[in-house]
């Protein structure tokens, strides 16, 4: 199982309907690495589907610097398996929140 994760926004274009357009793409990452996750935010990852990235972007600053800040303890919750590790949880949690101080008004969309 992985996280697979978007922002997006609508846009009026003047047709009958909105259109849906992905402002970024984070990408895919291991869901064996949730647990850092959990520990850097407070709560699940999977919390922000459906939240503006600007409700957002605060906690995962505040996220981020707490894994580099401490990375032994983020190092020790490694899985075991191989599938998934530190660096590439920390580096998919940069990307989300660039992707949120770049595009505040958008949706944060998960699937898992």
């Amino acid at each position: 199982m992985s996280y697979d994760i978007s922002l997006h926004v609508e846009i009026d274009t003047g047709g009958p309907e909105p259109v849906d357009y992905c402002a970024d793409d984070i990408g895919n990452y291991t869901s064996n690495v949730a647990g850092m996750w959990t520990e850097a935010l407070g709560y699940r990852l999977a919390d922000l589907k459906g939240k503006t990235a600007a409700d957002c972007a605060d906690d995962l600053k505040r996220a981020v610097a707490d894994m580099e800040a401490d990375p032994g303890k983020y190092e020790l919750m490694e899985p075991a398996n191989g599938w998934g590790d530190y660096e590439g949880a920390l580096d998919y949690l940069r990307r989300l929140r660039n992707a949120c101080l770049a595009h505040p008004k958008a949706q944060i969309r998960i699937s898992h």
